[in-house]
């Protein structure tokens, strides 16, 4: 019985710890402050938090219509990111921001099981957990079924340390990059493919629906794609559906700005 409650005190330090370095690097951005460690999951921003992750997304995926940004506050998730974090902080190992793009439900489950690679439809630089630095990249490549909604941008900070570019013959059944490396990469640098649990989290949730006009005006659209061609039917379809239904689908921008004045505190 001293062992577990012991185990119980451990665990609720652990999670006071993560949630005091959450709060402290999302308290410019928030709207509201917490103070324990059993707040919401999902937080509103304030008007520099809103406007400075809105910057992120558009500067790689300028006609994102942006619906909704959240704060993501998941004390648990980060702690764990945070051990593995300082276990490779003598090992050159780097924190990247990255964008992860999915449907909304599979992001509020990621917050309960993780970012499952398993559901990974493409896996052209190993079977893992994609992302990029580039929005509209993560936008455009994201597992592609037309029915789904609302989309998310994870913004995820990541833990980069040795990097791997396997071959495209062999990177869709790589499920473990070799030797000491623990990121695969595409050669171009723009995709960053993850294994192992917990060497990223989630900052940020960025909402939005997606537009045929996301697919047509991407850097990286390709008309001939054949699965591009499926979304964008679909897209259209629906965006006939909803004009002469009278209804655009969407959910208004977020209202909950505070006066909150600008900082220089980055993430």
């Amino acid at each position: 019985m001293h062992s577990n409650n012991g185990s119980r005190t451990n665990t609720s330090k652990f999670t006071e710890h993560a949630a005091s370095h959450i709060l402290k690097r999302a308290s410019p951005f928030v709207l509201d402050h917490i103070n324990n460690s059993d707040g919401p999951l999902l937080n509103k921003m304030n008007r520099h938090g809103y406007y400075h992750i809105e910057r992120l997304v558009k500067s790689t995926f300028t006609n994102c219509n942006i619906k909704k940004i959240r704060q993501v506050y998941a004390p648990p998730m980060y702690g764990m990111y945070l051990l593995h974090k300082e276990e490779s902080r003598m090992q050159g190992v780097q924190e990247k921001l990255l964008f992860h793009v999915t449907t909304e439900s599979s992001a509020m489950e990621s917050l309960e099981t993780g970012l499952d690679w398993r559901r990974t439809q493409r896996a052209k630089f190993g079977c893992g957990v994609s992302f990029s630095d580039d929005a509209d990249y993560a936008n455009y490549y994201a597992n592609s079924s037309p029915y789904q909604g609302i989309r998310v941008i994870m913004l995820c900070c990541s833990l980069v340390g040795e990097t791997y570019v396997p071959q495209e013959t062999f990177a869709r059944s790589l499920i473990i990059p070799p030797d000491s490396a623990d990121t695969t990469m595409s050669n171009d640098g723009r995709v960053y493919v993850k294994y192992n649990d917990y060497e990223f989290y989630p900052l940020f949730f960025v909402y939005y629906k997606l537009r045929r006009e996301h697919l047509i005006g991407s850097k990286y659209f390709r008309r001939n794609n054949r699965k591009t061609q499926m979304q964008l039917d679909f897209l259209e379809r629906m965006t006939a559906v909803e004009d002469n239904d009278g209804e655009n689908g969407e959910f208004p921008p977020d209202p909950d700005f505070s006066s909150t004045a600008p900082t220089n505190e980055f993430l």
